[in-house]
Formats: C-alpha cells, sequence, structure tokens
C-alpha cells in the first residue's frame, strides 16, 4: 500500500531504524509497510507524507504528482513539460520576455518579431 515509501525514505537518507524512531514505531513496521505485508493507519500515513513533504496520493501510489499543495485548477504536465517550467523560473526577465514572444510567434505566425 505504501508504494513510494522506500523510495523517499531512501531520497532522504533515512534508515528503516531511524524513520521509525521519528514515528515512533518498530523498525519492524517500517520494514512491513515497504514490503506491503502491513499498512499504516490514516495518521501514520498523513505523518509520513508530512516527514516527506509530499502527499499521501504520491505515498500509496495513487499518483505522480509528489506536491502536497496542487491548486485545484491544476493542469497535469508531463516531466518534460515540468522541467521546461523549472528552467524557464530560473532564467533573467528579458530571456523569460524572448522565450514568451517566440512561443507567441509561433501559435500567431502573422505576429512581427
Amino acid at each position: 500500500m505504501v508504494k513510494n515509501l522506500r523510495l523517499l525514505r531512501e531520497e532522504k537518507g533515512l534508515s528503516q531504524q531511524r524513520l521509525a524512531e521519528m514515528l515512533n514505531i518498530s523498525q519492524q513496521a517500517v520494514f512491513k509497510y515497504e514490503k506491503t505485508a502491513s499498512e499504516p493507519d490514516i495518521s501514520t500515513l498523513v505523518r509520513l507524507a508530512d516527514i516527506f513533504d509530499v502527499s499521501v496520493d504520491f505515498l500509496i501510489g495513487n499518483s505522480d504528482i509528489r506536491s502536497k499543495n496542487v491548486p485545484l485548477n491544476a493542469v497535469m504536465l508531463t516531466v518534460q513539460e515540468s522541467d521546461h517550467i523549472k528552467l524557464w523560473r530560473t532564467l533573467p526577465d528579458n530571456i523569460k520576455e524572448n522565450i514568451d514572444t517566440l512561443i507567441m510567434s509561433i501559435k500567431n505566425p502573422d505576429m512581427r518579431l
């Protein structure tokens, strides 16, 4: 049930024992959650999501979106689209303006650059 727990734990560099201590449960319980031999209760799921700063849906494998705070009107982006947006946000304003102009000219070929 907690399909992404091991991935998240390893990304954060936590051992099963350390995560268990953070949750005040046994290391064996964490092991069972990762092996799907046991399922945590909802309050533990919420605590795990908080520890890893992900949604419960991502934690249990129901979503590929890690963010806990997805706006209601959010558009589902591909990984490539998301990467482009992240890169775009790091660009200087003048470069952003050039890219915006280029995109608009592709959308409207009659527009002059």
